[in-house]
């Protein structure tokens, strides 16, 4: 939807510089890209095709790459797909898939990439276009849906991914990219992420999840990351990591996160491993029923240790969070577990009220300092300490989170197909999307 850059004012938090370092999205309208129309049904498919991929291809390569301002389009219907493609290039051009376009192969890899794109726009005019993985057939066994690599001054937004056998949006380094106005369905286990992100000034606003995996997570390395108006809705929950080795993440921003069930409203994890994530806010949250809270756990089992004493955390804010837990004894609605070899420093709370649905909590700190909870230290020499437990009362602050009208009681099942949803106009609690979707401009 042409470029687009936040002011640094509106991020009203003045204590981290976590915003965009310029503009995002295409550099040319829309319009600009409509000069030729590289229909794949005129390059070999059909509406009902056994396998869109060759003539995707076909457009691509005979069309699109010979004619900067063009649109490679797939019409409304129905669509399979057995040949995955790779969309190497190309300035100045649209991908328009108004169609619904389903796996119909179990190879791996991605089923749409595109790489090294440049004034680029992926999207659906009708709203209603995306692709359908059936993942419950050949679970964590087949291809990703989409992958954006190494691409640069870009957008894809009003799209639909249901069930990937891997994981459905991987956004892979390159710079200058928002995604918006998607809604992402996949099955209620892990290796099911919804986007994964690293690189360099993204914008990825109003998107909903459901899955048992990442969110909307940013990855390493990154700078200049900006998430908003999003809704985890029965998914793993938003995050940052897994951190090893040489990582790398600065100046991020989440704000306006609403997580209903799942496993966490936030998470920051690594395993031993080194490098840093510092400056960083998390400004207005709002999570319902989830597994953990506000979780930050260096030691995290899931992931293979790495060589490093400790991935480095440092001035990272949270601000104007208001969630509850299902059992905050089992699991706290607050913890830093922080690497023994590199304690965290500069951790700051400021009306973070978490709680427990059960009506009793603990809070859990280990090599860990700054300030607003209890178990946190102060001071400014950073050695390790051992885990602190403490029992928590329940902050006064705390309210009871509201609700969405879609939220979902349960995620979906990981053997039986995953229906088709339509994308929501709001993705947290009393906001409206940040812009239309396609269909209503």
């Amino acid at each position: 939807m042409g470029l687009k850059i936040l002011l640094a004012a509106s991020l009203l938090i003045c204590i981290v510089t976590a915003q965009l370092s310029g503009p995002v999205g295409p550099t040319t309208s829309l319009s600009a890209k409509q000069n030729t129309i590289c229909n794949v049904l005129d390059y070999g498919g059909t509406i009902g095709s056994a396998d869109i991929g060759p003539a995707i291809s076909n457009a691509f390569t005979n069309c699109v790459l010979k004619h900067s301002g063009s649109t490679l389009y797939v019409p409304a219907g129905n669509y399979n797909m057995q040949t995955w493609v790779t969309l190497n290039g190309g300035t100045q051009w649209a991908f328009r898939l108004d169609g619904l376009i389903t796996r119909a192969a179990t190879t791996g890899g991605n089923m749409i990439a595109i790489q090294n794109a440049n004034d680029f726009e992926f999207y659906s005019a009708n709203s209603a276009g995306g692709i359908q993985g059936l993942g419950y057939q050949c679970r964590n066994a087949g291809p990703r849906l989409i992958r954006m690599v190494t691409s640069t001054n870009w957008s894809l937004h009003d799209l639909i991914l249901v069930d990937s056998p891997e994981f459905h949006l991987v956004i892979q380094q390159g710079s200058n990219g928002e995604v918006y106005n998607m809604a992402i369905r996949g099955a209620n286990l892990g290796g099911s992420d919804g986007v994964d992100v690293w690189g360099s000034n993204y914008w990825i606003h109003d998107v909903e999840v459901t899955n048992r995996d990442e969110c909307v997570t940013v990855k390493s390395p990154s700078n200049n990351i900006l998430v908003e108006r999003i809704w985890c809705n029965q998914s793993g929950g938003s995050a940052i990591g897994s951190l090893s080795d040489g990582t790398a993440i600065q100046d991020v921003l989440y704000r306006d996160i609403y997580t209903n069930g799942g496993n966490q409203a936030f998470m920051i994890k690594s395993n031993m491993g080194s490098g840093y994530v510092r400056n960083v806010l998390f400004q207005n949250f709002i999570s319902r029923g989830t597994a953990y809270g506000l979780n930050v756990n260096q030691y995290w089992s899931s992931q293979t240790p790495g060589s490093g004493a400790g991935v480095q955390l440092s001035n990272i804010t949270f601000q104007d969070w208001d969630g509850n837990v299902a059992d905050g004894v089992q699991r706290p609605p607050i913890q830093f577990i922080c690497a023994d070899g590199a304690p965290c420093f500069d951790m700051v709370l400021n009306n973070v009220n978490m709680w427990s649905q059960t009506n009793e909590a603990v809070v859990k700190c280990e090599s860990a300092y700054g300030t607003g909870l209890s178990c946190l230290r102060g001071g400014s020499s950073y050695t390790s300490y051992a885990v602190v437990t403490q029992s928590a009362t329940k902050p006064p602050g705390y309210t009871t989170p509201t609700t969405m009208s879609g939220d979902l009681a349960s995620g979906f099942a990981t053997n039986s197909p995953i229906p088709t949803p339509t994308i929501p106009t709001s993705f947290f609690p009393g906001l409206p999307q940040i812009s239309p979707l396609a269909k209503d401009m």
